[in-house]
């Protein structure tokens, strides 16, 4: 039952809890939301609760702010700001950041996450955002698909997808929110676009106006 499961751990002084799962089903990545509370004793008790949530809703997005309602699960409102890094050449890339309230959310210690878009068709770094559960909660999601380039761009190439979920920072060091990365694996195939990769195998429909072949891989 717990294949393809990466939890976060939190120790208290009495117990370890266990948040939130996220398990691989096929094509499609479903969330699920456990909780297990370990109590140090001379006999451990263990509770454990799951229950399955609905698939992930995309969210599209437009050139500039986009309002978010609830965007973390704690009735906060924020935004993703989307923005073009123009390079003047195949190099440029989308700036994607993500507000709540005022405070910018960071992801691996960075203000925002960035996409790899070639000429579209060969895309290395594809990022996206939907709503889900993580926790118990609903909150925001961001999908990151990268392709390993070895040779050249448009060669199927291996492929690495990473899921990250929005929460509270309850550290109380560093910013108020954080996408805190809950699951990472590479692909069953190669791709020649990352876009691709996310609509096969990270369980997101295809993005509106896709770039390149429609095919399994994307080559």
């Amino acid at each position: 039952m717990f294949d393809h499961v990466l939890f976060s751990w939190r120790l208290t002084s009495s117990c370890l809890v266990v948040v939130g799962g996220i398990e691989g089903q096929g094509d499609r990545v479903r969330i699920k939301s456990i909780v297990a509370a370990v109590v140090f004793a001379t006999v451990p008790a263990i509770t454990i609760a799951q229950s399955a949530a609905p698939q992930f809703v995309p969210i599209r997005l437009r050139s500039g702010t986009n309002q978010i309602p609830n965007i973390a699960g704690d009735g906060r409102s924020g935004s993703i700001t989307l923005d073009w890094r123009e390079n003047g050449n195949a190099w440029g890339y989308d700036i994607f950041t993500v507000r709540v309230g005022g405070s910018v959310a960071t992801v691996d210690g960075l203000d925002r996450f960035t996409d790899q878009p070639h000429v579209g068709e060969d895309m290395i770094r594809a990022v996206r955002f939907a709503k889900g559960r993580y926790g118990g909660r609903a909150t925001t999601f961001a999908f990151v698909a990268d392709r390993k380039i070895v040779d050249s761009v448009p060669d199927p190439a291996a492929t690495v997808i990473q899921i990250y979920a929005l929460v509270r920072n309850e550290d109380g060091v560093g910013t108020p929110y954080e996408f805190r990365k809950v699951r990472a694996f590479n692909t069953r195939r190669r791709y020649c676009n990352a876009d691709v990769a996310l609509t096969r195998e990270g369980g997101l429909p295809p993005r509106v106006g896709q770039d390149g072949p429609n095919t399994i891989d994307g080559c």
